[in-house]
C-alpha cells in the first residue's frame, strides 16, 4: 500500500518538477468596464456599467498553466435617477490555461476558471443596501508580450452569475491591462 501511494505521489509531482524550471511570478493592473445586468424580484430590469480597476498577482508554471489572485473595485454607476450601484470589492482566485503561439511566447490566448466573492452597494433613492455574493467565474483573454517581461492583456470575464430570492443578474467585466513578470 505504501509503494502504491509513493508511486502515485511521484507520478503526480514529477510533472511539477518540469514546470518548476520555467516558473515565474507576475503582477498586473487592469482597467475596464464591468456590467451588472439583471432583473429585480419585482420584474424590473437593471443595467449598471461601473468602471473598474483590478490588481492581479500570479504564478506561471511552464507554458500552459498559471494560478492567480485578483482584487477589483469600481466607481458608482447610475442606471436611472436615484438608482446607483458600486462594486465595493471583488476577490477572485483563478486557474489560467494558456495556449502560447511560438517558442518565444509573445502571444498567449487563455481561458480562466475560478471562484469569486464580491460585495455590492446599491442606493435606491437613499435606501442603501449592502449585499455579499460568491460564485464560479470564467473567461477568456489574450496576452501580448513585448519583451519577455512586459506585456498587455485584453480579457472578458464573467465573475458571477447570481440567482437568489428572485434577484437574477450577471457580473461581467471587459478589461485591458498591463502585466510584468519578475
Amino acid at each position: 500500500m505504501r509503494k502504491l501511494g509513493l508511486i502515485i505521489f511521484l507520478l503526480l509531482t514529477t510533472p511539477m518538477a518540469a514546470f518548476a524550471a520555467d516558473e515565474f511570478l507576475y503582477w498586473g493592473v487592469m482597467f475596464g468596464q464591468a456590467q451588472v445586468k439583471g432583473q429585480t424580484p419585482l420584474g424590473t430590469d437593471f443595467n449598471y456599467d461601473p468602471t473598474n480597476f483590478t490588481g492581479r498577482l500570479g504564478v506561471e508554471f511552464g507554458r500552459f498553466v498559471s494560478v492567480e489572485v485578483r482584487a477589483m473595485r469600481s466607481n458608482k454607476d447610475e442606471d436611472a435617477p436615484g438608482e446607483k450601484l458600486e462594486i465595493n470589492y471583488l476577490g477572485n482566485a483563478m486557474v489560467k490555461l494558456n495556449i502560447p503561439f511560438g517558442d518565444i511566447k509573445r502571444v498567449n490566448v487563455y481561458g480562466l476558471a475560478g471562484y469569486s466573492a464580491w460585495k455590492l452597494t446599491s442606493d435606491s433613492n437613499g435606501d442603501i443596501s449592502h449585499d455579499t455574493f460568491d460564485g464560479a467565474s470564467y473567461g477568456v483573454g489574450i496576452d501580448l508580450i513585448a519583451d519577455g517581461v512586459n506585456g498587455l492583456n485584453f480579457e472578458y470575464v464573467r465573475y458571477g452569475d447570481h440567482n437568489e430570492n428572485g434577484l437574477d443578474y450577471n457580473l461581467d467585466a471587459a478589461s485591458i491591462g498591463y502585466f510584468r513578470r519578475f
